[in-house]
């Protein structure tokens, strides 16, 4: 007999195939695989005996603040730790508690699905003041770009024509409209838009009907549908959208970023803009925080580690961290040595359930998600 300690995230049913349980075991012990971490905040005191109470007839734990047992207080922050055997038993009981554990139940039968793998976003811009200079490119080299950058296969390629960098001013659709129509047109011509998703970085309805009619299939809008006829826009073409929180506006988002439950208000903001895109096609729906739209260095870490609260949603969710301020906040680096805080902000992204990311440096990511998928796949 031989006996190994391994990676705790490694897949479980991919260690069955070298086990090979019977099926229905499988499948119920998977669901014991995998624990979920549960913050409260202000659970009250007799909500939280009752939890208790019941998380440990299931197995599961809830730490509290130690005076609760005693009803000294009438609120606590809670962790409740479980697995998602005893999460779904939990979830049963709750459905029949007061104390708006009813609500919570609700929140717990949420499905919080991770992707298996990551789809990559290359970033192409026709500017000149974009923040990283190694985006831009003139229309003169824009072919030879984007061929450089399909052999690489990835999935989508974002085109804009506009800076989106704090403090920047939008141009005017007149301007963005000139910029950007011989590079639609060449994209067009050439075919280049049946190789990979092609989105356009705007929120200017003529633009983005324009890009539409020359095969653009994305409307990555960071305006946070300000112009609902983004979402008709979508509808019609039948097109990918995407959702992307931002506070304020380029110009004045990085006044004083203030937020009084961080996660709490941009999952408020998904959930009501999302009833605007209701018409769309499920699957065709991406969400983005806005990694550095009117945030703290601080604020994009908490989003980055706690991403999966997001997948409550049940959509893909895009991250693009690229070589953004963020690094140079925590580690004092020019734009173009910033690779390295990319892929780590990248990397933990992935893992708390980013299904896109949005990324200057295709070549460098691809080479890192390859070598990632193949560990992954490995199972044991």
């Amino acid at each position: 007999m031989l006996c190994f300690h391994i990676d705790e995230k490694s897949d479980f049913h991919v260690l069955c195939k070298f086990i090979k349980p019977h099926k229905i075991g499988e499948k119920l012990m998977g669901a014991k695989s995998k624990l979920h971490f549960f913050f409260i905040q202000n659970l009250s005191t007799p909500a939280a005996n009752i939890l208790k109470q019941d998380a440990l007839r299931v197995g599961a734990e809830l730490v509290t603040q130690s005076e609760v047992i005693l009803g000294k207080i009438r609120h606590s922050n809670a962790l409740l730790i479980a697995n998602e055997e005893q999460i779904a038993k939990l979830v049963a009981k709750e459905k029949m508690q007061d104390f708006k554990l009813k609500e919570l139940a609700k929140f717990l039968e949420k499905k919080f699905i991770k992707p298996k793998t990551a789809k990559l976003m290359g970033v192409l811009n026709i500017n000149e003041d974009s923040f990283n200079a190694q985006s831009r490119v003139s229309l003169n080299e824009l072919e030879a770009r984007l061929e450089t950058l399909l052999e690489l296969e990835p999935e989508f390629i974002d085109i804009g024509a506009v800076s989106s960098r704090p403090g920047s001013e939008y141009c005017g659709s007149e301007e963005e409209f000139k910029r950007i129509k011989p590079a639609l047109d060449l994209i067009y011509q050439k075919g280049f838009y049946e190789k990979a998703i092609f989105s356009l970085d705007s929120f200017d309805y003529t633009c983005l009907k324009y890009a539409l009619d020359r095969g653009f299939k994305l409307i990555n809008d960071i305006s946070g549908l300000k112009n609902l006829a983004l979402a008709q826009l979508a509808r019609e073409y039948k097109a990918y959208y995407c959702l992307m929180h931002i506070q304020n506006d380029p110009k004045t988002m990085q006044i004083k970023p203030h937020y009084e439950n961080l996660l709490f208000e941009i999952a408020s903001f998904f959930e009501e803009k999302l009833e605007f895109l209701k018409d769309l096609e499920a699957d065709k729906i991406i969400l983005d925080v806005g990694i550095g739209f009117g945030k703290t260095p601080e604020h994009n870490l908490l989003l980055i580690k706690h991403l999966s609260h997001f997948l409550q949603f049940e959509k893909p969710l895009l991250v693009g961290a690229s070589r953004k301020s963020l690094i140079n906040a925590y580690f004092k680096s020019e734009i173009k040595d910033r690779l390295a805080g990319s892929l780590s902000l990248h990397a933990r992204a992935f893992e708390n359930g980013a299904s896109i990311i949005r990324t200057h440096d295709v070549y460098e990511h691809k080479q890192y998600f390859t070598l990632q998928n193949a560990i992954n796949e490995l199972g044991i």
